[in-house]
């Protein structure tokens, strides 16, 4: 069996970022909240180049969401999707219990960060 060598390893990062581009907010049960790409200002990655972990990193507001006191939206997983709508997850995280985030109105803010890590050969 062959090994990969870090030049491959680094392919696979530079392929993620190219053409891994969506990310998704869900709820506990996985129901979507909100899907956004890399286009979008509110989306962007931001790990160091050549880093062994891909940071994809999604900030929304309750405007966003439509959140409101009667229809709050709870935050408990995100995704990473390569297609725009539908399509299967290749990457679901679950938030810690602690960063489960409700949010109950227009004001309410989420900044989070999904982490793919691709091992890097030193």
């Amino acid at each position: 069996m062959s090994e990969i060598r870090e030049y491959g390893y680094q392919e696979l990062r530079n392929f993620f970022q190219e053409n891994w581009k969506y990310i998704e907010l869900q709820d506990s049960a996985g129901n979507p909240i909100i899907r956004l790409g890399v286009g979008d200002s509110r989306v962007t990655w931001v790990h160091s180049a050549g880093s062994q972990t891909l940071s994809l990193q999604i900030v929304v507001t309750g405007v966003d969401v439509g959140a409101t006191a009667s229809t709050p939206k709870e935050f408990a997983k995100s995704a990473i999707f390569n297609v725009a709508s539908g399509g299967q997850p290749i990457s679901v995280e679950d938030f810690a219990e602690n960063d489960v985030t409700v949010f109950s109105n227009a004001d309410s803010k989420l900044t989070h960060k999904h982490d793919l890590q691709v091992p890097r050969i030193v």
